[in-house]
């Protein structure tokens, strides 16, 4: 056995056990046949190719096992809550740049005509497409639209960045749940109508609804009463505007079964924290404008980058202990029974 033959067996290790079992010595006369003589290496373009579809195989086989599970349909409706998030802020943007535009457009004097609109309308576009698609079942047409929203995302963070870059970071956190939003809608396979069922569905309707309201409420009590309480706002709007929507999705995911909910509420926590990351990121890129990268700065970026995955592997094991012992509790009952 030659060196050359002994790294490949090693890259080929990406790939599960079975499956080196059925094809390793093909694959390693495939690849052995193919390379150049006296070649003891590998190409990093066939190590590469090798340990990618090392990984997807280990990976499609992993999803495989947790079709069962309800992660994949807490994954459905976390998705869809998490675009309705973005179609939220979207819409709430939009109502604000068309309040301003009465008294003429604010970017203009920075020689950009109709960004403020612009932006947030395609965006609000492009994110209430994804809901009504993931509302009416069309899972790939939900896919396609969430993927198309990380490029209008993206699009605007490259647009502002030439105009305003605080505010082109401050959009970073919206890129990132919107790649969440298309991996999510990727590894479901159920519609969300088929998860949350008629009522689920209806207290989503609600949730929408109460946000809408709220937002047009706060924004008339602003204009018209200009005497009105900053401080009495600001409690009403995070405890209206956001707690009472929030609650009612709360109870529309309440609605898609016991073995659902608890990982729902895993993936919504591994949503926020990507939001807080990167919330956080933007502001320590903005200090590293100003004062430049220190050592402490890195290693706070480097944990930063960890939390959402130690997040879920902390809701993971709580979730997974939680059933043990509720299944030990409800085995105890029957023994007794």
């Amino acid at each position: 056995m030659t060196g050359l033959e002994i790294r490949y067996r090693r890259l080929l290790r990406a790939y599960p056990a079975g499956h080196r079992a059925a094809y390793e010595e093909e694959m390693i006369g495939v690849l052995m046949s193919g390379a150049e003589e006296g070649r003891r290496f590998p190409s990093p373009a066939d190590a590469f190719d090798l340990v990618r579809a090392g990984l997807t195989v280990r990976l499609g086989r992993a999803f495989h096992t947790r079709r069962g599970t309800g992660w994949r349909d807490a994954a459905a409706v976390t998705a869809l809550f998490t675009a309705l998030v973005l179609a939220g802020g979207a819409v709430s943007r939009l109502a604000g740049g068309l309040a301003l535009w009465g008294d003429g457009d604010p970017m203009r004097a920075l020689g950009v005509d109709g960004l403020m609109l612009a932006d947030p309308a395609a965006r609000a576009v492009i994110w209430l497409l994804v809901v009504a698609a993931a509302v009416l079942g069309l899972r790939r047409t939900a896919v396609a639209l969430a993927t198309a929203g990380v490029l209008v995302q993206a699009a605007a963070i490259l647009l502002w960045s030439a105009v305003t870059p605080v505010w082109a970071l401050f959009l970073l956190w919206q890129l990132g749940l919107a790649v969440v939003v298309t991996g999510l809608f990727v590894v479901s396979d159920r519609p969300v109508r088929a998860v949350l069922g008629g009522r689920g569905l209806a207290l989503v309707a609600a949730g929408v609804v109460v946000a809408a309201t709220t937002e047009g409420f706060a924004r008339s009590a602003v204009e018209e009463r200009p005497w009105f309480d900053p401080r009495f706002f600001d409690l009403f709007w995070d405890s209206v505007h956001y707690g009472l929507p929030g609650l009612i999705l709360v109870a529309a995911a309440w609605t898609a079964g016991r073995r659902v909910r608890g990982r729902i509420a895993v993936l919504s926590a591994v949503v926020l924290m990507v939001t807080f990351v990167l919330n956080a990121l933007d502001q320590v890129a903005t200090e590293w404008r100003m004062l430049g990268p220190t050592a402490g700065g890195v290693l706070s970026v480097a944990v930063l980058l960890l939390m959402p995955l130690v997040v879920f592997g902390a809701g993971v094991l709580a979730l997974s202990l939680w059933e043990r012992l509720a299944a030990r509790g409800h085995g105890h009952v029957r023994a007794h029974e």
